[in-house]
């Protein structure tokens, strides 16, 4: 990126610490490029809403829990789908689920029945019964939230590095578990949603003059998100310690004030958990977790932490680094933010991560069962994410050609089969597209079946958000040793995708562990060996197509502006 600049002059700091010459020829200023960014991440948001997800326990398990709210119980005896996520407690079933999905959902749900969307999803050709309300229920649930997640991500970004925010927040949304998530009527992005709500309004509160009244608004947000996933509780903790470390409010009273403010907010915020839980169990304290055997292991099923369960969260097949190598991107991205100078927001990253890291690699089921990757892990991308904008501009070719390759991986197991259930079973996802069979769109409903004629809407809205969020990014600096670094990136990715989780035993390690949770079959799917062999090469090869997308828009970028 050029800028001109006098000879000699330092250019002025920003609130966030960036200098001013970061903005690339006032691309963040323009209207007409914030509305290009807009369209962009908005178009993210399109692409998931055109699919049709199958329905799963995790997500029938909420769905029931709204239907009993709307027919004013909190039992799930009657529930309309066979969910295994429930509790037995005094004689009768209950959603094992946290109550606070379930209570956002819940008005949207009731005017989906005045609009008689149950008869309208029995009438589609895209799924069995009324198997299309757990989805029209997730636009509200989950779309949504996921869209105003990835706003959040681009104007934090923006925040510290002007410019590349939206292409942080499209290949976030595109290229991660939020893309198969925010489909899937589960929590984690809505409670995502919410913890990193906070972290971005006590940011706002720390570029400017101390005001209690918005980390009130912050704790509201982490009390809320703990009454919708109760691990978000970790995140409450870390930000609890962020919020302490602004240096120029340090006065006893201020501190009071603000952490008081905090703290307030957040107990209002899980008062709607404690009213459920004593409509449903008469104990303001009691959770549905609390009688499921499994959970009884440890603290909620949660033991000491494991590095060799760590191992298969980060790289066996549905590992976070296997499936999203743009990730480690976001590592790189903290440690620039700490080396210039935002110590406390990178310690932030770094705490977040530490702890949903350690309480997962201790948990008794690790993926969560039926997932795309570590979907508990899903907390940590967005605050992880961000940072990807720093590298991006510092380390463009490597930060390219792993988004190119994060983005493929993500799309084509969420058109085929998000919801794997073991590290061996992600092979289907590339046998799916070679057969091109995929999960139902809004064009099955109208009779276009589950191939190519169907899966469309996905491609073009996804398609045009990566398309606009290239027109309003500053030009990439793709000198000879920056492709060299990211075509060097990209293969030892590759091999590592398609070799090391068999080779080393890392899959084998992630069979033990769901062995270990009660699935004695794990071991016996008859999947085979190296199951990412086929699509480690298809997503190294969009890697490289987005990296030479890259390269000549810049050269374009270059003539036009020499013309």
């Amino acid at each position: 990126m050029s800028v001109s600049r006098a000879a000699g002059a330092r250019a002025p700091k920003t609130l966030d610490g960036g200098d001013h010459e970061r903005r690339p020829s006032g691309h963040a200023r323009r209207p007409r490029a914030k509305r290009l960014a807009l369209y962009a991440i908005v178009l993210v948001g399109v692409a998931s809403a055109t699919m049709l997800q199958n329905w799963s326990d995790n997500q029938s398990s909420h769905y029931d829990l709204i239907r009993a709210l709307d027919a004013g119980r909190t039992t799930i005896d009657y529930g309309p789908y066979p969910t295994k996520d429930k509790a037995f407690y005094k004689g009768h079933y209950y959603s094992a689920r946290a109550p606070g999905l379930a209570m956002y959902s819940l008005p949207f749900y009731e005017l989906l029945t005045v609009a008689d969307a149950p008869a309208v999803a029995r009438s589609s050709h895209a799924l069995r019964g009324e198997d299309e309300m757990i989805d029209f229920v997730g636009l509200w649930a989950t779309v949504l939230p996921a869209l105003a997640l990835l706003l959040l991500v681009w104007r934090v970004a923006d925040r510290f590095e002007p410019g590349y925010g939206v292409a942080t927040a499209v290949a976030l949304g595109l290229g991660t578990m939020l893309l198969p998530f925010s489909t899937l009527l589960f929590s984690h992005v809505f409670a995502t949603l919410l913890g990193f709500g906070a972290f971005a309004i006590m940011l706002r509160e720390r570029a400017g003059p101390p005001r209690p009244l918005l980390l009130g608004l912050a704790g509201l947000a982490m009390g809320y998100a703990i009454s919708s996933e109760y691990p978000l509780a970790f995140v409450a903790l870390v930000l609890g310690l962020y919020l302490l470390s602004r240096t120029d409010a340090l006065r006893p009273a201020l501190v009071a004030a603000r952490a008081g403010a905090y703290v307030v907010g957040g107990v209002i915020g899980v008062v709607p958990l404690l009213l459920y839980n004593h409509a449903a169990f008469h104990s303001w304290t009691h959770l549905a977790y609390s009688n499921i055997p499994q959970q009884q292991r440890g603290f909620f099923g949660i033991s000491a932490p494991s590095l060799p369960v760590l191992a298969t969260l980060l790289f066996d097949s549905r590992g976070l680094l296997t499936l999203c190598p743009l990730m480690a991107m976001g590592a790189v991205g903290t440690v620039l933010l700490y080396r210039r100078g935002k110590r406390a927001e990178a310690l932030t990253i770094a705490g977040v991560c530490v702890c949903y890291l350690g309480y997962n690699s201790g948990y008794y089921l690790p993926f969560g069962g039926g997932s795309m990757g570590p979907r508990f892990l899903l907390t940590i991308v967005p605050f992880l994410g961000f940072p990807i904008a720093l590298a991006l501009r510092r380390l463009p070719g490597p930060t390219v050609a792993l988004a190119g390759a994060s983005i493929a991986v993500a799309v084509v197991a969420t058109i085929t089969h998000p919801l794997v259930g073991y590290e061996t079973e992600t092979v289907v996802w590339g046998r799916y597209l070679r057969n091109g069979f995929f999960q139902p769109t809004i064009a099955s409903a109208f009779g276009l079946g589950r191939g190519w004629g169907a899966i469309w809407p996905f491609f073009l809205a996804a398609g045009a958000a990566v398309v606009l969020a290239a027109l309003v990014t500053p030009r990439l600096s793709m000198s000879g040793s920056t492709l060299r670094a990211a075509l060097l990136t990209l293969a030892a990715w590759g091999l590592f995708a398609a070799l090391a989780p068999t080779v080393l035993g890392i899959d084998h390690r992630g069979l033990l562990s769901i062995v270990g949770a009660g699935d004695h079959t794990a071991l016996h799917k008859g999947f085979g060996s190296y199951p990412l062999k086929a699509l480690a090469p298809l997503a190294a090869g969009a890697g490289l197509l987005a990296l030479a997308a890259a390269r000549r828009w810049r050269h374009d970028s270059a003539v036009a502006a020499s013309a």
